[in-house]
């Protein structure tokens, strides 16, 4: 039966509605909170007019059998819980949950979205995703999304449901699906105008905005900007604030990026750069610069609410800030590095950023510091196996693979098995972590062992030939089988690693990216 809800923590505050304890509502900081020793995050603000902005009592009551009340009650207790990751839960927990209950397409994209979490989490599926096919629930649901949403108009609706559908790709690893469903709905977004949608839905589609810029082919694949043209404010309130701003700067920057890749390493390496490009570079820089300044100035309370991940490891409010300041300034040193080498033809181009990378490796190696050690938990054991949003794991293979200094690219190595989660939508850490130590044993000509360790003294303690530098690679997104010479099958990836040779020409180097000694998330594991 379904949990019934409860008004013990309704109306308290955003503290005690995180940990699900009865809030005795003084202001302006309650006594429970203070008595206990943890940090009261005050008072949430008056729901936003025509919505009732709560987590229902019950779900769902007109289910046709007991498969979709069952997926319909893990969805409740579990699959909305820790879909955010490290962001706020509410667009999960309480938006989805509750047009779950009078939106048939909604309820339909739940239910496929609940059962394939639930096979995701049983079984070994991080390296290759699960599929539809495979699960008559979800197939059945997801059809009949579809179906109830080729009768209706409701754009707002339809825009809810193209981030259920998003997910239940990501689920599936079909890049190239979840890529045109980003690019519909953000397409949408122009023509939306109910204030609930584009304070709920709009922040979810700008964080979304970033994936296809990662993992799309070509333009083709690029979708447009969501609200490019908002201003940054006089000042940050509060972290949401700062990420909110960074969203839009990050999605930017990746534009740049990716219509820079001809002069990296294309047709146009050494070419002049059109003036129009140069322009966005540098009103980019400019923004990062302003950003920066006033992230600096942040000291505000967080108001980011304790999700259930952290609150179930035990890792309490002040993680929280330690992990929201480590994230921004990530993500702000990434930016800039990547905005400046944008139109760079070499590799040589990074070198020059070593202070940004070890800014970068220092902000998570203080977030892993935060952790307890009661806490850490082996990957294989980690609850969940998979998030909708992009956690850390990009920003550290970014440091891994280009940041060649060898000691700091092994630490972001080994950052990448404690803080990234197994899967982070189309990321998948074990294929992260195997690429990336393939990259620093050829760049360094060095063999490092399973858990990404050095076996021996490398070649280069930093700053490899340019010609012994790998531009990118390019994987298979699933695992395939290969047959060594010993007749043995192993698991691994074909990959592609891009290069130059001496006589300045660019090729694809071709290996097999064996997957083994890992645990069923992917990630290396440890002697016993």
């Amino acid at each position: 039966m379904a949990r019934k809800g409860s008004r013990k923590v309704r109306t308290g505050c955003l503290t005690c509605k995180a940990r699900k304890v009865k809030c005795d509502e003084n202001k302006p900081h309650c006594n429970r909170c203070i008595n206990t020793g943890r940090r009261c995050d005050g008072y949430g603000s008056k729901p936003t007019p025509g919505l009732l902005w709560h987590r229902p009592r019950q779900l769902l009551s007109c289910v046709d059998h007991v498969g979709e009340g069952r997926a319909l009650q893990y969805f409740y207790e579990k699959t909305a819980l820790y879909l955010s990751g490290a962001t706020d839960p509410y667009f999960w927990t309480h938006l989805v949950m509750q047009f779950s209950n009078f939106e048939p397409a909604v309820k339909h994209s739940v239910i496929a979205i609940s059962s394939l979490y639930e096979q995701f989490q049983a079984e070994a599926a991080a390296q290759s995703g699960v599929q539809l096919r495979s699960n008559s629930l979800a197939l059945q649901h997801y059809n009949a999304a579809i179906r109830e949403l080729k009768s209706t108009d409701d754009q707002p609706l339809v825009l809810l449901v193209c981030i259920l559908f998003i997910c239940i790709e990501f689920l599936q690893s079909n890049k190239d699906a979840a890529i045109q469903h980003c690019k519909h709905g953000i397409a949408l977004l122009e023509n939306v105008n109910y204030s609930w949608a584009r304070e709920h839905l709009v922040p979810v589609f700008r964080r979304l905005s970033t994936f296809p810029f990662y993992f799309g082919q070509g333009s083709n694949d690029f979708p447009e900007l969501v609200c490019v043209d908002d201003p940054l404010p006089n000042f940050f309130q509060t972290w949401a604030d700062a990420q909110a701003a960074m969203d839009i700067i990050l999605s930017r920057t990746l534009r740049v990026v990716r219509e820079g890749d001809g002069y990296r390493f294309g047709s146009l390496r050494y070419k002049a750069v059109p003036p129009e490009l140069l322009a966005e570079q540098d009103d980019i820089r400019y923004l990062l610069g302003q950003w920066h300044i006033l992230f600096k100035s942040l000291d505000a309370r967080s108001t980011l609410p304790m999700t259930p991940a952290i609150e179930n490891y035990n890792l309490g409010v002040n993680f929280i800030e330690v992990m929201s300041r480590a994230v921004l300034s990530a993500r702000y040193e990434t930016c800039r590095i990547w905005l400046e080498i944008a139109f760079e033809p070499d590799e040589l181009c990074f070198d020059s950023h070593l202070i940004g990378f070890r800014r970068i490796l220092d902000t998570f190696l203080m977030l892993d510091a935060a952790i307890p050690e009661s806490s850490r938990v082996p990957a294989a054991k980690r609850d969940p196996q998979f998030i909708f949003e992009t956690g850390f794991l990009p920003i550290l293979h970014c440091t891994a693979t280009k940041c060649r200094d060898f000691s700091m690219r092994l630490e972001a190595l080994r950052l990448t098995t404690v803080l990234g989660t197994p899967r982070e939508n189309l990321w998948e850490a074990g294929q992260m972590f195997a690429m990336a130590k393939r990259v620093i044993e050829i760049e360094h000509g060095v063999v490092l062992n399973d858990l990404g360790q050095s076996t021996g003294p490398p070649l280069y303690l930093k700053f490899p030939d340019d010609e012994m530098r790998i531009r990118f690679t390019i994987p298979e997104s699933k695992v395939s089988t290969f047959i060594n010479v010993d007749g043995k099958e192993m698991r691994g990836w074909s990959t592609g690693f891009v290069m130059r040779d001496h006589q300045n020409h660019v090729y694809i180097r071709e290996e097999f990216i064996p997957a083994e000694c890992s645990d069923k998330t992917g990630f290396p594991t440890s002697p016993t």
